[in-house]
């Protein structure tokens, strides 16, 4: 009976050790997603292209802009001319006339200023997620794939390690765990870049 729990004991102590064996053999990585975004260079052209499309929107804003400001000045100063006791009574009827005929255009030119701002915030907006979505998605599979290529079970993301002090992210990640600078090279690779380049903004 003594020699049969010691087999079991002994097959239980064997079972142990090659869970052990297999727990350590489980090969984690850490990534800075957010600093491979940043250091992803054909994002960098991407979002380059986007401000100067909206540094032209806001050159066209600020005409609209001064144009209805104009506008204003001199509807503001017609009425003046209309209430004016020192002008004759044709004079202020002219000048009355003028400013009531304005007004149509003054709403018209507020009304597009308002359309204008509101089509460029949508579209921004859309070009945004486009990016965000299309870039995501490069670098999750970049990192699927290392994963795949250097047998890798799990990979967690290190910069929540930034932007939450650590509660709820990566607490602690030796630095060869660190597999950064590899995904930088893959996403930023000739090959890679021509792959993941968004429709319409590839070379």
């Amino acid at each position: 009976m003594k020699r049969k729990l010691l087999w079991v004991r002994w097959a239980v102590w064997l079972g142990l050790q090659l869970a052990t064996g297999r727990a350590a053999e489980l090969n984690v990585a850490v990534a800075d997603r957010m600093r491979i975004l940043e250091s992803y260079a054909d994002l960098k052209q991407a979002l380059g292209r986007l401000n100067e499309q909206e540094a032209q929107q806001t050159a066209q804003h600020q005409q609209q802009a001064n144009r209805l400001e104009a506008l204003q000045q001199a509807v503001r100063q017609l009425t003046l001319d209309a209430q004016n006791v020192v002008a004759s009574a044709s004079e202020r009827e002219q000048a009355g006339s003028k400013a009531e005929s304005m007004q149509g255009e003054l709403r018209a030119a507020e009304t597009a200023l308002k359309r204008f701002d509101e089509n460029n915030r949508r579209q921004i907006t859309a070009n945004m997620q486009a990016l965000r979505q299309k870039y995501f998605t490069a670098v999750q599979a970049q990192i699927k794939a290392y994963a795949a290529e250097h047998h890798l079970a799990l990979i967690l993301d290190s910069s929540a390690l930034a932007t939450q002090n650590g509660v709820g992210g990566v607490l602690h990640a030796d630095a060869q765990l660190d597999i950064t600078a590899a995904i930088i090279a893959r996403v930023n690779a000739p090959a890679a870049a021509a792959t993941n380049a968004p429709a319409g903004l590839q070379k």
